[in-house]
């Protein structure tokens, strides 16, 4: 399947800037990611991050591995911690984080996150090769 470049992003460990490579991802698995709201970008460690916003607007990212991508994704997933996406933001909130939501909320958001994850791996699992 044909390979292309994705966004280009800031990287700044690379000192170059802005990189563009070609990845290891074919152009069916960019659509469905892509289908689903998911932004995709490559950093200079040849890791995918892959971005959606959450219904309360976190800007939310996970970053895997390309090697083995679906693979990553779904054990991302899979091990995704909804009790522990709650106590990160309502400890920023405690810290001072300005715009974190209230516990209440964060409470769908987090289960609306875990819930886009899971569409995402399932989508994904359709295409993998048996």
């Amino acid at each position: 399947a044909p390979v292309r470049p994705l966004p280009l992003r800031q990287v700044p460990k690379s000192g170059a800037g802005l990189e563009r490579r070609p990845l290891m991802l074919n152009d069916k698995t960019i659509e469905i990611c892509e289908r689903l709201d998911w932004s995709i970008y490559l950093d200079a460690n040849e890791d995918v991050e892959l971005r959606k916003e959450s219904p309360a607007g976190e800007d939310f990212s996970i970053c895997v591995d390309s090697k083995n991508f679906i693979q990553n994704v779904k054990e991302y997933a899979a091990n995704f911690d909804i009790d522990e996406h709650i106590e990160l933001w309502i400890e920023a909130k405690r810290n001072g984080v300005k715009g974190v939501p209230s516990a209440r909320e964060l409470v769908y958001d987090a289960e609306a996150i875990c819930k886009m994850l899971q569409e995402l791996a399932a989508a994904l699992a359709k295409e993998e090769p048996a």
